[in-house]
């Protein structure tokens, strides 16, 4: 028979979670350094813009890996943080860059027009490409939560994605609400305050998210019926160690 828990005193909590904020910190960063260093030479340009989003192609996995990450840390009580994002990176790695570079491609196109109108006012042209650009970021992040936790097809991920993103109206106001703390931490701060809590970014969007993946496991997953054609076909659960 298997000894009870002891209980875990408010220091040991503390503790554990500074150490796994700072591990999974460190490894985003690493895995985040060519895009850093690729932003850092960039002059401002049209084309630069351009160049910048599509720097962020290595974050697609990185950032689903912290998903992964947070996930098994919260739910398996296992304080191993760089063994959960390596398996998390090596399992959503194909399924990220898959779902993530088309709406990147999208995202960049939005920029690249607001960078050739930058005009000070804002024209029908200019909101329009806003606008685009904000439901391709809004795509971008929910379809790498999917991912990070589900392996849908491609098409069902972007399905899910849009279905999500209309009911459940408070989780995509979280998102947006995210969205508009990392810009403002950027702007007004600098980049670099980003870089030693994106931990805490990625952490806070995992919390964010939870309802959504709880969603879609209950009603896409766990009532799936092999023998019928269900919206999203072939989905299986990413296990944690």
């Amino acid at each position: 028979m298997t000894p009870p828990r002891r209980p875990r005193g408010l220091f040991t909590e503390l503790t554990e979670g500074v150490y796994w904020f700072l591990v999974l910190d460190v490894l985003l960063v690493l895995v985040a350094a060519p895009t850093v260093l690729l932003w850092t030479v960039l002059s401002p340009s049209p084309l630069s813009s351009v160049l910048f989003v599509l720097a962020a192609l290595p974050l697609l996995p990185a950032l689903s890996a912290g998903l992964y990450a947070c996930r098994s840390w919260r739910e398996e009580k296992e304080l191993v943080p760089a063994r959960h994002f390596l398996r998390g990176y090596r399992l959503s790695v194909r399924e990220s860059l898959s779902v993530g570079t088309p709406a990147l491609l999208v995202l960049a196109l939005a920029v690249f027009n607001l960078g050739r109108s930058g005009s000070g006012g804002l024209g029908a042209g200019t909101i329009a490409f806003l606008v685009v650009g904000a439901l391709a970021l809004l795509v971008l992040i929910r379809a790498l939560s999917i991912v990070s936790r589900f392996t849908f097809r491609v098409r069902d991920v972007y399905r899910l994605t849009v279905f999500t993103l209309l009911t459940k109206p408070l989780s995509t106001l979280a998102l947006l609400s995210l969205g508009v703390l990392t810009l403002g931490t950027i702007l007004l701060v600098g980049e670099f305050l980003l870089l030693v809590t994106v931990s805490l970014l990625v952490f806070a969007l995992w919390a964010s998210e939870r309802p959504v993946l709880a969603m879609i496991q209950e009603r896409f997953v766990s009532s799936a019926d092999p023998s019928e054609d269900a919206p999203a076909a072939a989905p299986h659960r990413h296990g944690a160690v």
